[in-house]
């Protein structure tokens, strides 16, 4: 079951954030800008540890990792965007979807739209690029 998508900026602004099934929020309606900040954080400092510990050769290193509630799965492009999935446990690595979230996806809808600019950190306002990303995430086997 698919709860959650982030994409976020190397800065760590949060361009983006849907949900679809997410079972449970702690934070109150005024307050999610904490919550994806902490997300973000989190995300940051589990890649940072992990490229301490990995060999020199390996790739980026955080693709997924499990607790014992939600799946998070991660993907960071060559730009410093990164896409973050979060779904139930039973859901396998993800990482294949992340890359056509963002090659089919964001770059046909975002990136090539003329009025999107990557410096800004702006939230991205795209109903193409929603309605493409709803159609896809809630096609996978997955969604529910």
């Amino acid at each position: 079951m698919i709860y959650n998508f982030y994409i976020f900026d190397r800065k760590g602004s949060c361009l983006y954030y849907r949900e679809w099934n997410r079972p449970y929020n702690s934070f109150p309606e005024h307050d999610q800008g904490e919550e994806r900040k902490l997300v973000y954080g989190m995300i940051f400092s589990i890649k940072e540890l992990v490229g301490k510990m990995k060999n020199s050769s390996a790739d980026d290193g955080l693709h997924f990792f499990k607790t014992d509630t939600f799946t998070l799965h991660h993907l960071e492009t060559a730009s410093g965007l990164r896409f973050v999935l979060n779904t139930d446990r039973a859901t396998p690595d993800l990482r294949s979807n992340l890359l056509d979230i963002y090659g089919k996806i964001f770059v046909e809808y975002v990136t090539k739209n003329p009025t999107y600019d990557p410096t800004s950190g702006a939230e991205i306002d795209s109903p193409y690029f929603d309605k493409a990303l709803a159609e896809y995430i809630e096609g996978l086997s997955c969604f529910r």
